[in-house]
């Protein structure tokens, strides 16, 4: 069964989905109109509840979705269409189901998952926050005055990034940064995962509180000059690398 629907953008200031176990792909195209595919099962259609409310188009499954049997032939994917001139919020969570988004630009964009894998490419925002428990993500080509990352046990790959101020935190995951130009800060909390940072910067005024965790270094000269980024490492055994790359 499919269901689509359109709403005016300029009617809109926020875009919110919130999901259990439905696939959501959210992508910008060369549309007027935020459109809103819908493809699935019967029921899983008609349960879904999409409306737009005071200038926020909400696109959410009922709360029963979390205790649904998935082996009983329910299916659901939404595909979400914005405009390439779109400016302003983007707020997407899933329990379960794969979060892809892709081409996007907002003043904040927010992207949650628990166990579902998230896929990010080619995100601008003023504000960009990457939330997993235990999924996988993958992000390229990720533009932000401030990125926030936040993973429990998922490993988290992001590539070709152009960020002021990184913040990510992690209790076990694995975690890759590779910045696409100089950044002025990160700050980073694992318990016990490993951080690798790569940068287009020959020196890092770097500091780092941990049990047994240790930093190590390619290319890069660690200093206490203010005039170079600062990288911020708080943890109990988490090792962190920095390595240096040419522009």
């Amino acid at each position: 069964m499919e269901r689509n629907i359109s709403f005016e953008a300029n009617d809109l200031k926020d875009i919110v989905a919130n999901l259990a176990w439905a696939q959501l792909e959210i992508f910008a195209d060369s549309v007027e109109k935020v459109q809103i595919m819908v493809a699935g099962d019967e029921a899983s259609v008609n349960d879904l509840r999409v409306e737009a409310k005071e200038g926020v188009l909400l696109t959410e499954q009922p709360q029963y979705g979390l205790s649904l049997n998935l082996m009983d032939s329910r299916w659901l994917q939404i595909c979400i269409r914005i405009p390439m001139s779109w400016k302003k919020g983007i707020h997407c969570s899933t329990i379960s189901g794969l979060l892809s988004a892709r081409k996007l630009n907002g003043s904040e964009i927010v992207l949650e998952t628990v166990s579902g894998e998230m896929r990010a490419m080619k995100l601008n925002a003023d504000v960009l926050k990457l939330k997993t428990v235990s999924g996988d993500t993958r992000g390229e080509m990720l533009t932000a005055e401030k990125l926030s990352v936040r993973s429990v046990s998922g490993d988290m790959a992001l590539d070709a990034l152009k960020v002021n101020q990184l913040k990510c935190s992690s209790v076990n995951g694995e975690q890759t940064y590779n910045m696409e130009q100089a950044f002025k800060s990160i700050e980073v909390t694992a318990v016990s995962g490993n951080v690798i940072v790569t940068a287009p910067v020959s020196a890092m005024n770097v500091n780092l509180r941990s049990i047994s965790g240790r930093v190590r270094t390619e290319g890069v000269d660690i200093t206490e000059s203010s005039d170079v980024p600062c990288v911020r490492v708080t943890g109990v055994s988490a090792d962190l690398k920095l390595i240096s790359i040419k522009e």
